[in-house]
């Protein structure tokens, strides 16, 4: 059998750990991977970098979608 779901145990997912950053709307991203770091300690490295990925992605997906103009 597998060892049982521990609170030390569990990882959040990069989509949940950039969702919780994004309460604080940092100003940039090196702001938001500060905020990353201190919220989430024990994370590995790659972790607070997918989230960051993330939050790109989403960022960037927002601005291209501001910039275009309006479908009627």
């Amino acid at each position: 059998m597998g060892r049982p779901l521990t609170l030390q145990s569990f990882q959040p997912t990069p989509d949940v750990m950039a969702g919780e950053v994004m309460q604080f709307m940092p100003a940039s991203d090196a702001e938001a991977l500060k905020l990353l770091r201190a919220q989430y300690p024990d994370a590995p490295l790659s972790l607070r970098v997918a989230a960051l990925a993330f939050l790109m992605s989403k960022k960037s997906r927002s601005e291209v979608a501001r910039l275009m103009p309006a479908k009627i």
